[in-house]
Parts: structure tokens; C-alpha cells; sequence
């Protein structure tokens, strides 16, 4: 059996104690980990391969709630776009644009960029439509390069009559049995592939999606049965947008926001996990605890697309699991969780006049075990504790930015970058040493071939020349 000993970091176990060692040690089996402990207290290790890990920080890694990863292609695209707008004008032109390579090349790229900013975990927010080869397309690189992911299955549905006219209700390309029909057979072929790979669902029942006529209350009802028998997690985007334009046009057609509509129609449940959660209704909040769902905040997609930022006291005051995630690079422009973590402490204290509600020690629980708990893994990750997977990053704070930091952890948070990260470990295994991947040695190639598919695509959809312009003028 393979052995791994991590030696002589500053770990931050995030474990229930939230125990901080000096100077710690890790010792690996296999993909878990079978001890840790001080320095001055290392038993035997014999066989094992040494890791030293002296003057860094060692942490679980990172839990990345929310992205979307053929997204990666499209960084810098929906700049100066509300959301509604940059969804209609750019997301969904250059959706229709994606073959399945795309498709591929997209999830080598956000997995490459995750590893090396920190993150081992993600959730992979599935909204374009798909079938067994376009699902295979982008659960394979996820494999090759090593890193962890729940990979969801979208359901969608289209409501007859009509749940909205604002937007044309088009048929969708299967029938609902077809639809869950072929839901089931992805997750049976991929969940636990390669012990990394974890298998849910997506269902858009959020005001724009609803207006769009995607969703029928049928396929909700329908998917919330699926994830209860087979112990799925359910992503979905909630109280998002802007609320004077899909909010309002929801709330006026329905008499309430998202979380309304979803208790009304019985299909609350502990499955959920609701992303944004923007501008939503202390009722709405207490629905969404008293179900066991969970909340992923996106504060940097927020900020981007002026939607508003999450109410982070209310949601914490309301006892919900609430997380971190990055959103999809189209409407962020970085999947560094190093990043997410400092503008969520920050954008916090900005709308809150709180300089304690978002602390450093905060962020980094939501991007690790906050996470894991919403997506329904904490039992596996989000910790260093004896038992769970071997899922562990080790940053470098001896860079010229970090030092003199004074405070590990505020130095995270606040000086450091998802690319000083030295080693990572996913499922045991090294998969990143020196900045260097170990595990996967074709990043060039993806990313020259990244930017040739991201042109052809932006090409194909008509958006060459909102996105290629050197110099915009200033309003």
C-alpha cells in the first residue's frame, strides 16, 4: 500500500477543534489520511515517502461550490453586461456554439487552473444540454489531470402551457421520461469513477431560467424524487440577476421569489444546493434552513454582474450551510479561490459595517468544509482529520508578498495567491510539487489549444467584436 508522509507544515486542519499544529505531520494510506500530529510527536513511519513541507501552510483543499467549467474558455467575455443582458447576448450564443472538444478542452483548462490555485474539490454546474457522449467529453480530463468533482446532470423540461411569454417556449430536444431516462445512465456510468467522481444533478428553477421556459414543475417534482433515491445533491441557481428585471417579472407572475415557488410546490428538500442567494426573503431563508438545504456564495460573479452581494448575516443568523464558489470564469474571470475567499471578506465588511462577521478564519471554513458540507462530501473532505481522503494543499508563504506575514492564515487570505500553492495531494496522490504537475504533463497543449477553440467559438457566435477590442472607450 502506498505511503506518504507530508512533514513539518503549518497545518490548518479546519477539523471540528479547529486545530492549528506549528509544526505538523501527515501520514497518508492509500487516498486517506491515517494520522497527523505535532513534529514532536512523529511515530515510525517506515516505507514511507517523505514530503517536506517546512515554511508552508498546509490545508484541506480548496471545495470550489460553483462553476461552470466550459465557462474557462470564455474569461473576459460578458464585461459591462447585467446579467440578463450578458445571459441572452453572450452565454447563450456561445453555448450553442460548443462541440463535445470543446467541451474537452474546457474541463482539461478549469482543472489545470484549479489545481493550481489550490483547489482539489468542485462543483461542476452543468447548463448547457448534453447527452452520454457530451457528458464523457467532460468527465474524462477531469480523470486525466486528477482532481476531485461533482459533476452534475442537468434535467430539463419544457412547461406546457407555457410558464412564461416573455421567451419563446421551444421543445426540448427529449421527452421528460428520456430526460431522466438518460439522467440515470450518466450517473451510473460515472459516479465514483476513479474514486473521484461524484455524480448529481442540475435543475434551473431561478426567475430567469423560469422566464426562459426551461423548467416545468413536472421535472422538478420529478428530479427532487431522483436525488432522494439515489443520494444525489441538486444544484440550482436562486435569487439571482437583478431584481428589478427577471426578479421583478418572476415575483410579479408568481407572487413570490424562487424559494416561494419551490415550497408551494412541495419540492423543498435537503437535496439543494441553492447558489447566490441573493436577495431572498427572511420567509424564503427559513425554508431553506428548515429543509437541510444549503447556500454556495459567489461574491466575485456578484460584483461582476451587479447583481447585488450575499446578505452574509442573514444567512449565517438563518442556520443555513452556506459555502464559497467562484462561478464560471465567464462572469469572474478566475477560478483562484484564494481570490474568492479575500473579496468575500471584504465585499462583506464593505455592506455590512463588520469587520468581525467575515474574519479570515470565516472564509477559509466556507471554501473548505462549508463547501464540502453543502455538496454533501464533508464526510470525505473539507478537513484534515484522521480517515478522510488525502485531499491537502501546501502554500509557499516565503514569497516577497507574503513576508513578513505575521499571521498564517491572514496572510492566506489577504497577501497570498492561488498560484503560490507548492504541492497539492488529491486522493492521496501528488498531483502538483514545486508548482509543477506530476500527474499530468500536456498543459501546454491545452492551452494553446484552449485559445484556438475560445476565438473559433467566439467567432462562430458573432461576438468577435464586442470581445476583441483593444481599448474601450470610458463613459
Amino acid at each position: 500500500m502506498t505511503r506518504t508522509l507530508l512533514t513539518d507544515g503549518y497545518l490548518v486542519t479546519v477539523d471540528p477543534g479547529r486545530r492549528v499544529i506549528e509544526r505538523g505531520w501527515i501520514a497518508i494510506e492509500h487516498d486517506r489520511i491515517v494520522g497527523l500530529g505535532s513534529m514532536d510527536e512523529l511515530p515510525e513511519q517506515p516505507g514511507a515517502e517523505v514530503v517536506d513541507l517546512a515554511g508552508m501552510l498546509v490545508l484541506p483543499g480548496f471545495v470550489n461550490g460553483h462553476n461552470h467549467h466550459w465557462a474557462s474558455l470564455f474569461k473576459n467575455t460578458g464585461e459591462g453586461l447585467l446579467l440578463e443582458d450578458w445571459l441572452d447576448q453572450v452565454t447563450l450564443p456561445l453555448m450553442a456554439q460548443l462541440s463535445n472538444e470543446d467541451l474537452r478542452v474546457a474541463a482539461y483548462l478549469g482543472a489545470i487552473e484549479q489545481l493550481r490555485t489550490g483547489t482539489t474539490c468542485s462543483l461542476n454546474h452543468v447548463i448547457n444540454v448534453n447527452d452520454a457522449d457530451s457528458m464523457q467529453a467532460m468527465i474524462e480530463p477531469v480523470l486525466d489531470v486528477g482532481i476531485r468533482q461533482l459533476v452534475t446532470k442537468e434535467l430539463r423540461d419544457t412547461p406546457a402551457p407555457a410558464f412564461s411569454d416573455a421567451y419563446a417556449a421551444r421543445p426540448h430536444v427529449r421527452d421528460r421520461e428520456q430526460e431522466l431516462a438518460i439522467a440515470e445512465e450518466v450517473i451510473d456510468r460515472w459516479d465514483g469513477a476513479g474514486g473521484l467522481i461524484h455524480m448529481g444533478l442540475a435543475i434551473e428553477t431561478g426567475a430567469n431560467w423560469m422566464l426562459h421556459n426551461t423548467t416545468s414543475d413536472e421535472i422538478i417534482l420529478a428530479g427532487v424524487e431522483l436525488a432522494r433515491r439515489r443520494g444525489l445533491k441538486i444544484t440550482n441557481h436562486c435569487s439571482a440577476g437583478t431584481p428589478w428585471l427577471s426578479g421583478r417579472a418572476f415575483e410579479h407572475q408568481t407572487g413570490g421569489g424562487d424559494i416561494d415557488y419551490l415550497a408551494r410546490l412541495g419540492a423543498l428538500a435537503d437535496s439543494w444546493v441553492f447558489v447566490h442567494a441573493l436577495h431572498l426573503k427572511d420567509r424564503e431563508l427559513d425554508h431553506i434552513a428548515r429543509s437541510g438545504a444549503a447556500i454556495i456564495t459567489n461574491p466575485v460573479s456578484n460584483a461582476y454582474s451587479c447583481d447585488g452581494l450575499p446578505p452574509m448575516r442573514r444567512l449565517l443568523n438563518a442556520g443555513c450551510t452556506v459555502g464559497l464558489g467562484s462561478d464560471g470564469a465567464y462572469v469572474n474571470c478566475s477560478l483562484d479561490m484564494v481570490q474568492q475567499m479575500k473579496f468575500a471578506a471584504l465585499l462583506a465588511n464593505a455592506t455590512h459595517d463588520d469587520p468581525l462577521l467575515m474574519t479570515a478564519e470565516r472564509v477559509i471554513e466556507m471554501a473548505t468544509i462549508g463547501s464540502a458540507r453543502a455538496m454533501g462530501l464533508d464526510h470525505l473532505i473539507g478537513s484534515l482529520e484522521v480517515g478522510k481522503k488525502a485531499d491537502i494543499v501546501a502554500f509557499d508563504l516565503r514569497r516577497a508578498h507574503t513576508t513578513v506575514g505575521n499571521r498564517a492564515i491572514a496572510a492566506l487570505v489577504f497577501s497570498a495567491h492561488g498560484t503560490d500553492v507548492d504541492t497539492v495531494l488529491v486522493d492521496g496522490k501528488v498531483v502538483l510539487r514545486g508548482g509543477r504537475l506530476t500527474a499530468f504533463t500536456a498543459e501546454q497543449e491545452v492551452l494553446v489549444e484552449a485559445t484556438a477553440r475560445a476565438h473559433a467559438a467566439i467567432e462562430r457566435a458573432g461576438l468577435a467584436e464586442r470581445v476583441f477590442v483593444d481599448w474601450r472607450p470610458v463613459r
